[in-house]
């Protein structure tokens, strides 16, 4: 450089000192404005705009303690915030707010702040009885000349905040138009965010905090962007009390959540790019103390009580619609579930209204849930039914189960283990697999020591009697076949056995025992469905006990006892038993379901039969009963061999034997019933009643043959009675009006013994048809045709014509017997020798008209021939007809010549009338004069009563002596009896025998 060059004249350096000055003065004039703007305007044009913004909200007020700006710094401070409503805590606020603007928004598009901090705000936000929101104050009403038009959007504007800071932050929250208010305070609020970009693809940091009054605390932190949308992050919710939730649900809660505390921790992801997607793990999720009950009694147990509840790795995933939890386990839950009066289960109030089916293709899938593991322990389920009274209540525990693999869209099947206790003693355990959507799987099942005697209530809704012991053990698997069609049942195989120990039962009106038993076990059971069938291999029977009673009305305990306790009023039930089906005939059918049972087995089993409608009361027992029923089945067309055997009242035998169709047995039946050795007196109840006698002795021995084919019945009854001895009669109404003594001796063989066979047969369609009244009337039919007609029953017995020999004929006059009388004589004693415990009754009355003109004619003959004795000097004066030998029998004798007996006539009506005798004008010849004689004195010689009866007590003697003659009747079974018999054949005099 020049000498020259460095040297600068005066003239030319003023002009810049100018210039330089004018530019401090400019840049001071400008700094000093934009200090006093930075300090003085930018508050003051905030603090306006804020009051411009309050003034247009009605009842509203502003209370903002200061306002700072450093333009130098760029940061921004408002303290003493206050927005409050007339007579209200103040709804927003807070002590202090803090902004530092980055000076790279001076020439960065958008807006970048380095802090943002805000100390201590509060948030008061009411919801009034009305249901109005108490912030809406805040909201300013729409400018008029911003109304109706629509708000342009440039997108999301450019936004840089390097941190975000809220600490000290209360919010309380207030409802008063819920019917409970619900009211809360969340203090201290901290929520802190760093490097978040409106634009761009950084992720922002987030962490919130905060505690309610309760007790609560939640904290949640991680990033979020806002392009694309997306956010990541994790959670926990600490000491959530159930008493919050209950409270602030209110009315929408169907129960009442009594206590309950729960914590929850896990992570999400959401993602906004293209579609909508969300996911949340929750690490653990912990319930304790939860207690659920019913919120309309204050006083009610938990329905559910839940000491400890973890669930863990529940993953959920958006918009799939997916639930996943690795393992749910709860510690000693007590569960109770009811059936409602009105039979709905009091848990369906829990349970949302189903939702109306979609009406588009569009609508959401449902959701998918799926649970890898299952863990109850130590639980307690109590289960009742409060339909029926009283209401039936049972405890299940302590109840394990775990079970694994549940998915309500997974083709793996879901298996199970369970062990639980179940009443009193029993106890059930069950395993197996399970898929549930179609449903089927394999179950296995082991129920022991089950009380019978809680479903009482059931059973007495069907029938009168009463369970009061007895358990329950079922062992067998379930098999569950998958439908072949949608919407239909599963086909089930069921197989195992079945065990009822030591039951009882009870007449609910006698309160004596009606059923009873040891031990009733069926084996083998296999039962399946599509078609229905049931298959039992073996049914043990042991120490069963029946009681069967005819009550006082005369009805049957077995009807009354198997219907509801009362019909109408309360009175007992009375049915009529029938052999026909209902609506009069009809044909046999085979059930719905084929049922087979291959075998049962009877051991020490006995049965009472008592009938309280006599008096006394009959009452007999059948012991020992022991024997099998082989091959039964529901096919009409099998038969099963039965073999039974016992002893009624111990010693007298009873066997059952045979073929029958059981389960159908008015199709098929053909059994042989024995009963030996019954003591007669027994049946003195129904002897005393329906005989009018007692019984002092007697042996009973019958065997019945029923054959039953196509509903027709063929029946035989083998009677044998042995020694039989009536006792006192009785003074029963309802005897038979018959000799029953009578037809008993005529029954009876020589050796005390009577044989009756009763044969029965009819239609099963018949709807008159009744087996036992059909047999009585047999027998009483039987008894009054022998002894209406038991010569007839003699003859019968021993091959004659046992009507002839009721009676005897003679010759008018006369005790002689022919040969006829004389033959039949001999025949009855031999049937007497038979019947050893009749006698023989022979009447000592036996006349007749003819009787009285054969004697009076006999005394006439003997005057006459006493008249010719004497002969011709017999005079003509008045005497008296010959007396005869009174006691004595007349004996005809042969008339004398006409010539002769005229004269002696003559003599004769001369001594009795004391006059010669008249004759009449037409009277010309000795013929005709000696017939006029004999008219006019036979009135004189008319018989006596010393007469007849001498010819009776003849004739009696005659027939006597005929049957005693062989010497096979004894002479104390003969008596004579003071009764008048006759008529008979034209020219005789008929004696009629009787039997006693």
């Amino acid at each position: 450089m020049d000498a020259s060059d460095s040297e600068v004249s005066p003239v030319k350096r003023v002009p810049s000192r100018r210039r330089l000055y004018r530019l401090a003065v400019i840049v001071a004039a400008v700094l000093v404005l934009y200090t006093l703007a930075g300090f003085l305007l930018i508050p003051m044009l905030a603090r306006r705009a804020l009051n411009a913004y309050v003034m247009r909200l009605p009842g509203v007020t502003l209370q903002l303690d200061a306002v700072r700006f450093n333009p130098f710094t760029l940061q921004a401070r408002l303290r003493g915030f206050e927005l409050r409503a007339a007579g209200q805590a103040p709804l927003l606020g807070f002590r202090e707010l803090n902004l530092a603007i980055s000076p790279a928004s001076l020439w960065r598009r958008g807006y970048a702040l380095r802090l943002i901090e805000l100390l201590d705000p509060t948030l008061d936000a009411r919801i009034d009885r009305s249901g109005r929101l108490n912030l809406l104050a805040l909201q300013a009403p729409a400018s008029p000349t911003n109304r109706g038009t629509a708000s342009s959007t440039t997108g999301t504007p450019a936004l840089r905040i390097d941190e975000l800071r809220i600490s000290g932050g209360r919010v309380h929250y207030e409802d008063q138009s819920r019917a409970t208010p619900f009211m809360t305070t969340l203090a201290p609020v901290n929520f802190a965010l760093s490097d978040f970009r409106t634009q761009g693809g950084a992720d922002g940091h987030f962490q919130i905090s905060a505690h309610a009054s309760s007790g609560e605390s939640l904290t949640l932190s991680g990033t979020v962007s806002l392009q694309p949308l997306t956010s990541s992050g994790q959670f926990s919710l600490q000491a959530l009390q159930a008493s919050t939730v209950a409270t602030y649900l209110g009315d929408a809660l169907p129960v009442a959540l009594r206590a309950g505390e729960a914590e929850l921790t896990g992570s999400y992801r959401f993602s906004g790019a293209g579609h909508d997607t969300f996911s949340a793990e929750l690490n653990q999720l912990q319930l304790t103390g939860l207690s659920i009950a019913d919120r309309s009694d204050s006083g009610a147990l938990p329905w559910l009580s839940i000491p400890q509840l973890s669930l863990n790795d529940v993953s959920i995933q958006m918009p799939e619609r997916q639930i996943r939890v690795g393992s749910l386990a709860l510690q000693g839950p007590q569960v109770s579930v009811w059936i409602e009066p009105d039979g709905s289960l009091s848990v369906a109030r829990l349970l949302p209204p189903p939702s109306p089916s979609p009406g588009s293709g569009g609508a959401a899938p449902p959701w998918s849930l799926s649970l890898a593991k299952l863990t109850l322990a130590a639980a307690h389920l109590s289960l009742a039914d409060r339909s029926v009274t009283p209401a039936v209540a049972l405890e299940l525990g302590p109840l394990q189960l775990t079970a694994q693999g549940y998915s309500t869209t997974a083709d793996q099947p879901l298996s199970f283990d369970l062990a639980s206790g179940i009443g009193r003693r029993g106890h059930l355990d069950s395993h197996g697999s399970l898929m549930l959507a179609p449903l089927s799987g394999n179950v296995s099942l082991d129920l022991q020591h089950f009380d019978l005697t809680v479903l009482q209530p059931y059973i007495e809704r069907q029938m009168a009697i009463t369970l009061y012991r007895g358990t329950l053990g079922v062992h067998g698997a379930v098999v569950l076949g998958a439908p072949a069609l949608a919407n239909a049942q599963p086909s089930v195989r069921v197989s195992g056995a079945v065990d009822l120990q030591d039951f009882a039962t009870r007449d609910r009106f006698s309160q004596a025992d009606f059923v009873t038993g040891r031990a009733v076990q069926l084996l083998d059971v296999r039962y399946q469905s599509q078609p229905d069938a049931l298959q039992i291999g073996t049914v043990r029977v042991r120490g069963l006990y029946g009681r069967v009673v005819i009550g006082s009305d005369g009805s049957l305990n077995l009807t009354t006892m198997l219907r509801p306790a009362t019909v109408g009023h309360g009175s007992p039930a009375r049915v009529v038993l029938s052999t026909a089906p209902a609506g009069g005939t009809a044909t046999a059918k085979a059930p719905s379901m084929p049922i087979r049972i291959a075998r049962v087995e009877f051991q020490g089993s006995s049965a009472n039969f008592a009938d309280l409608s006599v008096q006394p009361n009959f009452s007999a027992a059948i012991e020992g009963l022991h024997g099998s029923i082989v091959g039964l089945s529901s096919d009409p067309s099998t038969r099963a061999r039965v073999q039974l055997a016992g002893a009624v009242n111990r010693y007298a035998p009873v066997t059952i034997e045979g073929q029958v169709n059981v389960l159908s047995a008015q199709t098929f039946t053909d059994l042989v019933m024995s009963f030996q050795n019954i003591d007669l007196p027994l049946f003195n109840p129904y002897s005393g009643k329906f005989a009018g006698y007692s019984i002092a002795q007697g042996k009973l021995t019958t065997q019945m043959h029923y054959h039953v084919e196509n509903r027709q019945l063929n029946a035989t009854h083998h009677i044998v009675i042995d020694q039989l001895e009536f006792g006192p009669a009785t003074d029963s109404k309802q005897a038979v009006p018959l000799p029953i003594k009578l037809a008993a001796a005529l029954l009876k063989d020589r050796r005390g013994v009577i044989t009756l066979d009763l044969p029965v047969g009819g239609s099963l369609d018949d709807p008159t048809f009744r087996i036992g009244p059909i047999v009585w009337k047999v027998f009483v039919g039987l008894v009054r045709h022998i002894v209406t007609a038991p010569f007839s029953w003699l003859g019968s017995l021993f091959g004659g014509d046992g009507a002839r020999l009721a009676y005897l004929d003679f010759v008018p006059g006369s005790a002689a017997l022919d040969d006829t009388n004389a033959h039949k004589l001999t025949q009855l004693a031999q049937a007497l020798a038979q019947r050893p415990q009749l006698r023989l009754d022979i009447p000592l009355h036996a006349e007749s008209t003819a009787d009285d003109h054969a004697i009076e004619q006999t005394a006439l003959d003997q005057a006459v021939t006493t008249a010719l004795a004497a002969g011709s000097s017999v005079a003509p004066t008045a005497a008296t007809p010959p007396a005869r030998r009174r006691g004595q029998a007349t004996v005809l004798a042969i008339p004398a010549p006409p010539s002769t007996r005229g004269a002696a006539l003559a003599v004769l009506y001369g001594r009795q009338f004391k006059t010669a005798p008249r004759y009449p004008v037409d009277a010309v010849s000795d013929a005709q004069r000696t017939t006029w004689l004999e008219q006019q004195l036979l009135p004189q010689y008319a018989p006596h009563r010393q007469d007849r009866d001498a010819l009776g007590l003849a004739r009696a003697t005659a027939a006597q002596m005929a049957v005693l003659a062989g010497g096979q009747v004894a002479a104390t079974r003969v008596f004579f009896t003071q009764r008048a018999t006759g008529g008979g054949a034209t020219g005789a005099v008929r004696m009629e025998l009787q039997l006693q």
